[in-house]
Protein backbone atom coordinates (compact mmCIF):
# COMPACT_ATOMS: atom_id res chain seq x y z
CA UNK A 1 0.00 0.00 0.00
CA UNK A 2 1.04 3.59 -0.60
CA UNK A 3 0.41 5.44 2.67
CA UNK A 4 0.92 9.08 3.65
CA UNK A 5 1.43 9.86 7.34
CA UNK A 6 0.85 13.49 8.35
CA UNK A 7 2.73 14.13 11.59
CA UNK A 8 6.23 12.93 12.49
CA UNK A 9 6.01 12.98 16.29
CA UNK A 10 6.10 9.76 18.36
CA UNK A 11 2.78 8.37 17.11
CA UNK A 12 3.52 9.13 13.45
CA UNK A 13 7.04 7.71 13.70
CA UNK A 14 5.78 4.53 15.40
CA UNK A 15 3.15 3.99 12.71
CA UNK A 16 5.73 4.61 9.98
CA UNK A 17 8.13 2.12 11.56
CA UNK A 18 5.51 -0.63 11.61
CA UNK A 19 4.28 0.08 8.09
CA UNK A 20 7.81 0.07 6.65
CA UNK A 21 8.46 -3.24 8.40
CA UNK A 22 5.39 -4.61 6.60
CA UNK A 23 6.75 -3.46 3.20
CA UNK A 24 4.39 -0.54 2.63
CA UNK A 25 5.42 2.51 0.61
CA UNK A 26 5.41 5.27 3.25
CA UNK A 27 5.68 9.04 2.92
CA UNK A 28 5.74 11.16 6.08
CA UNK A 29 4.86 14.87 6.17
CA UNK A 30 5.61 17.39 8.92
CA UNK A 31 6.45 21.07 9.39
CA UNK A 32 9.45 20.20 11.57
CA UNK A 33 12.68 19.46 9.69
CA UNK A 34 14.27 18.15 12.89
CA UNK A 35 11.50 15.57 13.42
CA UNK A 36 11.78 14.45 9.80
CA UNK A 37 15.57 14.10 10.09
CA UNK A 38 15.09 11.97 13.19
CA UNK A 39 12.65 9.69 11.35
CA UNK A 40 14.92 9.43 8.28
CA UNK A 41 17.87 8.38 10.44
CA UNK A 42 16.16 5.09 11.27
CA UNK A 43 13.54 4.54 8.55
CA UNK A 44 13.57 4.23 4.78
CA UNK A 45 10.70 6.64 4.08
CA UNK A 46 10.15 9.61 1.82
CA UNK A 47 9.79 12.83 3.84
CA UNK A 48 8.13 16.10 2.89
CA UNK A 49 8.56 19.26 4.98
CA UNK A 50 5.49 21.48 4.97
CA UNK A 51 2.00 22.07 6.37
CA UNK A 52 -0.01 18.89 6.02
CA UNK A 53 -3.26 20.74 5.31
CA UNK A 54 -1.95 22.50 2.19
CA UNK A 55 -3.02 21.01 -1.18
CA UNK A 56 0.39 21.50 -2.80
CA UNK A 57 2.11 19.70 0.09
CA UNK A 58 -0.26 16.73 -0.18
CA UNK A 59 0.22 16.69 -3.94
CA UNK A 60 4.00 16.66 -3.49
CA UNK A 61 3.60 13.77 -1.04
CA UNK A 62 1.85 11.75 -3.74
CA UNK A 63 -1.75 11.98 -2.55
CA UNK A 64 -3.09 11.29 -6.05
CA UNK A 65 -1.69 7.75 -5.93
CA UNK A 66 -2.13 7.14 -2.18
CA UNK A 67 -4.24 4.26 -0.87
CA UNK A 68 -4.51 5.80 2.57
CA UNK A 69 -3.75 8.94 4.55
CA UNK A 70 -3.20 8.96 8.31
CA UNK A 71 -3.39 12.43 9.90
CA UNK A 72 -1.82 12.32 13.37
CA UNK A 73 -0.45 15.83 13.88
CA UNK A 74 -0.95 17.55 17.23
CA UNK A 75 -3.68 19.80 15.78
CA UNK A 76 -7.19 18.36 15.43
CA UNK A 77 -8.34 20.94 12.90
CA UNK A 78 -5.31 20.29 10.71
CA UNK A 79 -6.00 16.54 10.79
CA UNK A 80 -9.65 17.05 9.83
CA UNK A 81 -8.82 19.46 7.00
CA UNK A 82 -6.07 17.16 5.74
CA UNK A 83 -8.56 14.30 5.40
CA UNK A 84 -11.11 16.59 3.72
CA UNK A 85 -8.54 17.72 1.14
CA UNK A 86 -7.36 14.16 0.62
CA UNK A 87 -10.93 13.15 -0.14
CA UNK A 88 -12.19 16.01 -2.30
CA UNK A 89 -9.01 16.86 -4.22
CA UNK A 90 -7.23 13.53 -4.46
CA UNK A 91 -9.92 10.87 -3.86
CA UNK A 92 -7.80 9.00 -1.31
CA UNK A 93 -9.81 5.82 -0.50
CA UNK A 94 -9.12 5.58 3.25
CA UNK A 95 -8.65 8.50 5.64
CA UNK A 96 -7.84 8.25 9.36
CA UNK A 97 -7.64 11.25 11.72
CA UNK A 98 -6.41 11.55 15.28
CA UNK A 99 -8.78 13.79 17.27
CA UNK A 100 -7.96 14.94 20.81
CA UNK A 101 -10.71 17.49 21.51
CA UNK A 102 -13.65 15.75 23.20
CA UNK A 103 -16.06 18.32 21.77
CA UNK A 104 -15.69 16.72 18.34
CA UNK A 105 -16.66 13.35 19.82
CA UNK A 106 -19.86 14.49 21.53
CA UNK A 107 -22.69 12.02 20.81
CA UNK A 108 -24.85 14.97 19.81
CA UNK A 109 -22.58 15.61 16.81
CA UNK A 110 -21.47 12.05 16.02
CA UNK A 111 -22.81 12.25 12.46
CA UNK A 112 -20.53 15.11 11.38
CA UNK A 113 -17.85 12.62 10.32
CA UNK A 114 -19.64 10.92 7.43
CA UNK A 115 -19.43 10.80 3.65
CA UNK A 116 -22.21 13.39 3.39
CA UNK A 117 -20.46 15.87 5.73
CA UNK A 118 -16.81 15.57 6.81
CA UNK A 119 -15.54 12.47 5.03
CA UNK A 120 -13.20 10.84 7.55
CA UNK A 121 -13.34 7.05 7.56
CA UNK A 122 -11.95 6.52 11.04
CA UNK A 123 -11.58 8.79 14.06
CA UNK A 124 -9.03 7.89 16.73
CA UNK A 125 -9.28 9.67 20.09
CA UNK A 126 -6.02 9.08 22.02
CA UNK A 127 -7.52 10.10 25.36
CA UNK A 128 -10.50 7.76 24.96
CA UNK A 129 -8.34 4.86 23.76
CA UNK A 130 -5.97 5.33 26.71
CA UNK A 131 -8.90 5.44 29.16
CA UNK A 132 -10.28 2.22 27.67
CA UNK A 133 -6.87 0.56 27.97
CA UNK A 134 -6.58 1.58 31.63
CA UNK A 135 -10.07 0.25 32.32
CA UNK A 136 -9.20 -3.11 30.74
CA UNK A 137 -6.18 -3.43 33.00
CA UNK A 138 -8.17 -2.27 36.03
CA UNK A 139 -10.87 -4.79 35.17
CA UNK A 140 -8.54 -7.70 36.00
CA UNK A 141 -6.84 -7.03 39.35
CA UNK A 142 -3.60 -8.99 39.60
CA UNK A 143 -2.89 -8.83 35.86
CA UNK A 144 -0.75 -6.18 34.18
CA UNK A 145 -2.73 -6.43 30.94
CA UNK A 146 -6.17 -7.62 29.93
CA UNK A 147 -8.41 -7.47 26.88
CA UNK A 148 -11.36 -9.33 25.44
CA UNK A 149 -11.63 -11.41 22.28
CA UNK A 150 -14.61 -12.79 20.41
CA UNK A 151 -17.21 -10.44 21.83
CA UNK A 152 -16.09 -11.05 25.43
CA UNK A 153 -16.26 -14.85 25.15
CA UNK A 154 -12.51 -15.11 25.71
CA UNK A 155 -9.96 -12.95 27.45
CA UNK A 156 -6.22 -12.54 27.15
CA UNK A 157 -4.41 -11.52 30.31
CA UNK A 158 -0.81 -10.68 31.11
CA UNK A 159 0.55 -12.06 34.38
CA UNK A 160 3.87 -11.59 36.16
CA UNK A 161 5.05 -14.91 37.62
CA UNK A 162 6.42 -14.90 41.17
CA UNK A 163 7.83 -17.53 43.54
CA UNK A 164 4.34 -18.33 44.88
CA UNK A 165 3.05 -19.53 41.51
CA UNK A 166 2.03 -23.21 41.96
CA UNK A 167 3.17 -24.29 38.48
CA UNK A 168 6.69 -22.89 38.21
CA UNK A 169 9.22 -25.41 36.86
CA UNK A 170 6.37 -27.51 35.45
CA UNK A 171 6.41 -28.46 31.73
CA UNK A 172 3.42 -26.83 30.06
CA UNK A 173 2.30 -30.14 28.53
CA UNK A 174 1.34 -31.29 32.05
CA UNK A 175 -1.09 -28.44 32.77
CA UNK A 176 -4.24 -30.06 31.27
CA UNK A 177 -3.80 -33.07 33.57
CA UNK A 178 -3.20 -30.92 36.65
CA UNK A 179 -6.22 -28.67 36.19
CA UNK A 180 -9.00 -30.73 34.67
CA UNK A 181 -11.66 -28.78 32.82
CA UNK A 182 -9.64 -25.56 32.68
CA UNK A 183 -8.68 -24.55 29.15
CA UNK A 184 -5.62 -22.30 29.27
CA UNK A 185 -3.44 -21.45 26.31
CA UNK A 186 -0.09 -19.83 27.12
CA UNK A 187 0.58 -17.61 24.13
CA UNK A 188 3.95 -16.13 24.96
CA UNK A 189 6.59 -15.81 27.64
CA UNK A 190 8.64 -12.63 28.00
CA UNK A 191 11.93 -13.52 29.72
CA UNK A 192 15.20 -11.57 29.87
CA UNK A 193 14.05 -9.15 27.15
CA UNK A 194 13.22 -12.01 24.78
CA UNK A 195 9.90 -13.47 23.63
CA UNK A 196 9.44 -17.23 23.80
CA UNK A 197 6.59 -18.86 21.87
CA UNK A 198 6.15 -21.89 24.15
CA UNK A 199 5.82 -25.57 23.30
CA UNK A 200 4.94 -28.40 25.65
CA UNK A 201 8.52 -28.76 26.93
CA UNK A 202 8.85 -25.14 28.08
CA UNK A 203 8.60 -24.30 31.78
CA UNK A 204 7.76 -20.96 33.37
CA UNK A 205 9.99 -19.37 36.00
CA UNK A 206 9.72 -16.57 38.57
CA UNK A 207 10.23 -13.23 36.85
CA UNK A 208 8.54 -14.31 33.62
CA UNK A 209 5.78 -12.18 32.12
CA UNK A 210 3.30 -14.43 30.36
CA UNK A 211 0.20 -13.92 28.24
CA UNK A 212 -2.57 -16.51 28.49
CA UNK A 213 -5.87 -16.97 26.66
CA UNK A 214 -8.85 -18.26 28.65
CA UNK A 215 -12.61 -18.36 28.54
CA UNK A 216 -13.91 -15.28 30.30
CA UNK A 217 -15.96 -17.49 32.62
CA UNK A 218 -12.73 -19.19 33.81
CA UNK A 219 -10.98 -15.96 34.83
CA UNK A 220 -10.97 -16.42 38.62
CA UNK A 221 -9.87 -20.05 38.46
CA UNK A 222 -7.11 -19.24 35.98
CA UNK A 223 -5.78 -16.47 38.22
CA UNK A 224 -5.65 -18.87 41.18
CA UNK A 225 -3.76 -21.45 39.09
CA UNK A 226 -1.04 -18.89 38.45
CA UNK A 227 -0.92 -17.74 42.06
CA UNK A 228 -2.77 -14.45 41.53
CA UNK A 229 -5.19 -13.25 44.19
CA UNK A 230 -8.23 -11.52 42.69
CA UNK A 231 -9.04 -8.31 44.61
CA UNK A 232 -12.23 -6.51 43.63
CA UNK A 233 -11.89 -2.77 43.13
CA UNK A 234 -13.96 -0.74 45.60
CA UNK A 235 -11.87 2.38 46.23
CA UNK A 236 -9.71 4.10 43.64
CA UNK A 237 -7.54 7.21 43.70
CA UNK A 238 -7.22 8.93 40.32
CA UNK A 239 -4.42 11.46 39.85
CA UNK A 240 -5.11 13.84 36.98
CA UNK A 241 -8.46 15.25 35.85
CA UNK A 242 -7.59 15.90 32.21
CA UNK A 243 -9.36 14.30 29.26
CA UNK A 244 -7.94 10.84 29.99
CA UNK A 245 -9.06 11.06 33.60
CA UNK A 246 -12.52 12.33 32.70
CA UNK A 247 -13.02 9.60 30.09
CA UNK A 248 -11.95 6.98 32.61
CA UNK A 249 -14.35 8.32 35.24
CA UNK A 250 -17.24 8.15 32.77
CA UNK A 251 -16.40 4.52 31.93
CA UNK A 252 -16.14 3.59 35.62
CA UNK A 253 -19.42 5.30 36.50
CA UNK A 254 -21.15 3.41 33.69
CA UNK A 255 -19.68 -0.07 34.27
CA UNK A 256 -18.90 0.04 38.00
CA UNK A 257 -21.29 2.52 39.64
CA UNK A 258 -20.45 1.22 43.14
CA UNK A 259 -16.75 2.15 42.98
CA UNK A 260 -15.71 5.11 45.13
CA UNK A 261 -13.19 7.34 43.38
CA UNK A 262 -11.19 10.26 44.77
CA UNK A 263 -9.61 12.47 42.11
CA UNK A 264 -6.58 14.72 42.65
CA UNK A 265 -5.70 17.59 40.32
CA UNK A 266 -3.62 20.74 40.88
CA UNK A 267 -5.69 22.96 38.56
CA UNK A 268 -8.35 24.81 40.58
CA UNK A 269 -10.43 25.77 37.54
CA UNK A 270 -10.33 22.23 36.21
CA UNK A 271 -11.46 20.78 39.54
CA UNK A 272 -14.43 23.17 39.61
CA UNK A 273 -15.40 22.17 36.07
CA UNK A 274 -15.08 18.44 36.73
CA UNK A 275 -16.87 18.43 40.11
CA UNK A 276 -20.21 19.26 38.50
CA UNK A 277 -19.89 16.24 36.19
CA UNK A 278 -19.22 13.63 38.89
CA UNK A 279 -21.69 11.26 40.52
CA UNK A 280 -22.22 11.45 44.28
CA UNK A 281 -19.73 8.78 45.34
CA UNK A 282 -16.86 10.45 43.46
CA UNK A 283 -15.12 13.57 44.76
CA UNK A 284 -12.27 15.75 43.56
CA UNK A 285 -9.46 17.33 45.60
CA UNK A 286 -7.29 20.22 44.45
CA UNK A 287 -3.61 19.93 45.30
CA UNK A 288 -0.20 18.39 44.64
CA UNK A 289 -0.27 14.63 44.05
CA UNK A 290 3.28 14.41 45.43
CA UNK A 291 2.01 15.59 48.82
CA UNK A 292 1.82 12.45 50.97
CA UNK A 293 -0.74 14.02 53.28
CA UNK A 294 -3.04 14.74 50.33
CA UNK A 295 -2.63 11.16 49.10
CA UNK A 296 -3.62 9.96 52.56
CA UNK A 297 -6.62 12.30 52.60
CA UNK A 298 -7.68 10.86 49.24
CA UNK A 299 -7.57 7.37 50.73
CA UNK A 300 -4.47 5.96 49.04
CA UNK A 301 -3.65 3.97 52.19
CA UNK A 302 -6.60 1.63 51.65
CA UNK A 303 -7.22 2.03 47.92
CA UNK A 304 -7.26 -1.05 45.71
CA UNK A 305 -5.66 1.04 42.96
CA UNK A 306 -4.00 4.41 42.40
CA UNK A 307 -4.08 5.55 38.77
CA UNK A 308 -1.83 8.42 37.64
CA UNK A 309 -2.83 10.00 34.31
CA UNK A 310 -1.37 13.52 34.36
CA UNK A 311 0.63 14.99 31.46
CA UNK A 312 3.81 14.80 33.58
CA UNK A 313 5.69 11.47 33.61
CA UNK A 314 7.58 12.38 36.78
CA UNK A 315 4.38 13.16 38.68
CA UNK A 316 2.82 9.90 37.49
CA UNK A 317 5.83 7.81 38.47
CA UNK A 318 6.54 9.36 41.86
CA UNK A 319 2.92 9.74 42.97
CA UNK A 320 2.42 6.05 42.17
CA UNK A 321 5.52 5.09 44.15
CA UNK A 322 4.41 7.23 47.10
CA UNK A 323 0.93 5.71 47.03
CA UNK A 324 2.35 2.18 46.99
CA UNK A 325 4.69 3.07 49.83
CA UNK A 326 1.85 4.19 52.10
CA UNK A 327 -0.38 1.21 51.40
CA UNK A 328 -2.08 1.25 48.01
CA UNK A 329 -2.43 -2.29 46.68
CA UNK A 330 -1.89 -1.51 43.00
CA UNK A 331 -0.52 1.27 40.82
CA UNK A 332 -1.24 2.16 37.20
CA UNK A 333 0.74 5.01 35.63
CA UNK A 334 0.94 6.68 32.24
CA UNK A 335 4.58 6.97 31.12
CA UNK A 336 5.34 8.57 27.75
CA UNK A 337 9.14 8.63 27.81
CA UNK A 338 10.60 5.31 26.63
CA UNK A 339 13.71 5.80 28.78
CA UNK A 340 11.53 6.20 31.86
CA UNK A 341 9.54 3.09 30.94
CA UNK A 342 12.72 1.01 30.85
CA UNK A 343 13.71 2.24 34.32
CA UNK A 344 10.28 2.03 35.96
CA UNK A 345 9.97 -1.65 35.04
CA UNK A 346 12.53 -2.24 37.80
CA UNK A 347 10.57 -0.24 40.37
CA UNK A 348 7.56 -1.26 42.42
CA UNK A 349 5.02 -0.17 39.80
CA UNK A 350 2.40 -2.68 38.70
CA UNK A 351 1.14 -1.40 35.34
CA UNK A 352 2.68 1.09 32.91
CA UNK A 353 0.60 2.67 30.16
CA UNK A 354 2.26 3.76 26.91
CA UNK A 355 -0.04 6.33 25.22
CA UNK A 356 1.91 6.26 21.97
CA UNK A 357 1.67 2.48 21.63
CA UNK A 358 -2.05 2.48 22.39
CA UNK A 359 -2.79 5.14 19.77
CA UNK A 360 -0.55 3.40 17.23
CA UNK A 361 -2.28 0.04 17.75
CA UNK A 362 -5.71 1.66 17.38
CA UNK A 363 -4.74 3.25 14.07
CA UNK A 364 -3.03 0.14 12.69
CA UNK A 365 -6.35 -1.73 12.83
CA UNK A 366 -7.45 0.32 9.84
CA UNK A 367 -4.22 -0.22 7.93
CA UNK A 368 -3.96 -3.99 8.04
CA UNK A 369 -5.46 -5.88 5.13
CA UNK A 370 -8.32 -8.27 5.92
CA UNK A 371 -10.67 -8.28 8.88
CA UNK A 372 -8.33 -7.21 11.71
CA UNK A 373 -10.58 -6.47 14.69
CA UNK A 374 -8.08 -5.88 17.51
CA UNK A 375 -4.32 -5.31 17.84
CA UNK A 376 -2.41 -5.28 21.13
CA UNK A 377 1.36 -5.02 21.53
CA UNK A 378 3.26 -6.88 24.24
CA UNK A 379 6.77 -7.73 25.40
CA UNK A 380 8.09 -4.16 25.34
CA UNK A 381 6.80 -3.73 21.75
CA UNK A 382 8.47 -6.96 20.57
CA UNK A 383 5.24 -8.77 19.69
CA UNK A 384 1.59 -8.33 18.78
CA UNK A 385 -1.62 -10.15 19.56
CA UNK A 386 -4.21 -9.75 16.82
CA UNK A 387 -7.85 -10.76 16.57
CA UNK A 388 -8.66 -11.55 12.93
CA UNK A 389 -11.96 -12.57 11.38
CA UNK A 390 -11.44 -15.50 9.00
CA UNK A 391 -13.48 -14.96 5.85
CA UNK A 392 -14.99 -17.96 4.01
CA UNK A 393 -12.93 -17.13 0.92
CA UNK A 394 -9.53 -17.33 2.66
CA UNK A 395 -7.20 -20.34 2.58
CA UNK A 396 -7.49 -20.63 6.38
CA UNK A 397 -11.24 -21.25 6.32
CA UNK A 398 -12.51 -24.65 7.61
CA UNK A 399 -9.06 -25.80 8.71
CA UNK A 400 -7.64 -26.84 12.05
CA UNK A 401 -4.87 -24.64 13.40
CA UNK A 402 -2.53 -27.65 13.23
CA UNK A 403 -3.17 -27.82 9.47
CA UNK A 404 -2.12 -24.24 8.80
CA UNK A 405 1.29 -23.31 7.45
CA UNK A 406 2.29 -20.34 9.58
CA UNK A 407 5.57 -18.41 9.71
CA UNK A 408 7.97 -19.10 12.56
CA UNK A 409 6.99 -17.14 15.66
CA UNK A 410 3.27 -17.02 14.83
Amino acid sequence: MKIIICGASEVGANIARQLVYEDNDVTIVDESESLLRKVNQSLDVKSICGKTALPEVLEKAGAEEADMIIAVSDKDESNILTCELANHLFKVPLKVARIKESGYLNKKYENIFSKEKIDVDAIISPELEIAKAIFRKLDTPGAFDSFYLGGKIARIIGISINEKCPIINTPLRMLPGLFSGLEVKILSIYRNNEIIIPNGQVEIYPGDDIYICIRNSDLLRALRVFGIKFQENRKIVLIGAGNVGLNLIKILEKDYPDIYCKIIDNDMERTKTISSQLSQQNTILCGDALDVNLLKEAGALSAEAVIAVTDDDEVNIFSSLLAKDIGSQRSIAIVNNQNYRNITKKLNLDVLISPGNITTSAILQYVRRGKVKEIHDFGNDRGEIMEIEILPTTKFSDKKISELTLPEGV
